[in-house]
């Protein structure tokens, strides 16, 4: 072979080489961070996921978060459902996490790191489980690191922990795993409110107009004024974003003699609550639980279509199939000052009597 066919072999060799480095492929750096996903299976899974249980210290389940028909439910409060959101927010963190230090793979540290095995009963982490057909193994989260952004893990099935990228939030409390919302009635949508109480106490305050700033109450006794304005107002506040304590199945309750609390709107929604307060003792003091249920329907409004039917807007009648969706069979435990406001009765109304 001639020197100047080889110098073009060469040359044409080395122009071959370069064109191979320029083609994009797998970094060095996308390949470290597929290599230290904590769990590197559950990106491609995270859709299909349908069990996760959280346990806490002593192997307690903290909420056992399955996706049912009508979405993800928590078993431990009678399949009542879940907080999808934060369901949604653990699997996206848990898929994207990365290691970036690795820990102590002795156990006589772990507690430091709050990584130790929850069957423990002063376990400092939580323990998050997936269902045994994922193939995902469980994973431990302790504490997030002081002095820098992170925190400790550590798979349950090794003996090595973790600091990871970013913190997992994930409570150790069962009601942060619900959806709390019960029922949002703005006030300015309420025409009409009555209470009524067991001994025959009542209250009514009403509108003519949704559009009227201000309330009247009925039937002010004769010599009486009301106390404020506001103090009227208060309870057509009540139903405005509502949010529970704790929600039970309601036959778990005693529901004879409650206060009853009606509230009408513009549109024709009518929601009708029944409360009771339990009265309980622990160790330092008495302590009341505020209850309540309801349901929601249509009233008949003054304004009658052409067949004298009561003209409501299906809107109206959908929102109510919702409310009752959601509502029916539950108990819920509520904020006192929600549950205050919708009993009132009416000397809390009034301005107290002149002497």
């Amino acid at each position: 072979m001639s020197k100047k066919h080889f110098s073009w072999l060469l040359l044409l060799t080395l122009m071959a080489a370069g064109l191979v480095l320029l083609v994009p492929g797998k970094t060095g750096k996308e390949s470290i961070i597929e290599e230290t996903r904590i769990l590197p299976e559950l990106a491609a899974q995270v859709n299909d996921i349908e069990w996760v249980q959280i346990i806490s210290a002593g192997d307690v389940s903290v909420a056992t978060l399955r996706r049912a028909e009508e979405g993800w439910i928590v078993e431990e409060a009678g399949g009542y459902r879940a907080d999808w959101d934060r369901i949604r927010q653990l699997l996206s963190a848990l898929s994207q996490a990365e290691i970036i230090e690795a820990k102590t793979s002795n156990p006589e540290y772990y507690q430091r790191l709050s990584v130790e095995d929850v069957s423990s009963a002063t376990a400092g982490g939580l323990k998050i489980e997936f269902s045994a057909d994922s193939g995902l193994p469980a994973l431990i989260v302790g504490k997030t690191a002081n002095s820098r952004n992170g925190q400790y893990v550590r798979l349950d099935d090794s003996a090595a922990s973790a600091l990871l990228d970013r913190v997992v939030e994930v409570s150790g409390n069962r009601s942060d795993w619900l959806d709390k919302t019960v029922i949002d009635i703005a006030d300015a949508e309420v025409v009409e409110v009555t209470i009524n109480h067991p001994d025959g106490d009542a209250v009514t305050i009403s509108k003519i107009s949704a559009d009227d700033e201000n309330f009247d109450l009925q039937d002010i006794p004769e010599g009486r004024e009301v106390r404020t304005e506001w103090t009227v107002n208060a309870p057509a506040n009540a139903l405005a974003a509502l949010s529970f304590e704790d929600v039970v199945p309601d036959s778990r309750l005693d529901w004879s003699g409650p206060v009853r609390f009606k509230l009408l709107t513009a549109d024709g929604l009518h929601i009708e609550v029944e409360l009771t307060a339990i009265t309980g003792e622990d160790e330092v003091e008495q302590s009341d639980e505020h209850w309540m249920r309801l349901t929601a329907g249509l009233y008949t409004t003054a304004l009658n279509s052409g067949d004298g039917q009561a003209a409501t807007a299906p809107e109206t009648a959908k929102r109510a199939e919702i409310i009752n969706a959601r509502v029916a069979g539950w108990a819920y435990r509520i904020p006192k000052y929600k549950f205050d406001s919708m009993v009132k009765r009416m000397e809390d109304l009034l301005q107290p009597p002149e002497t």
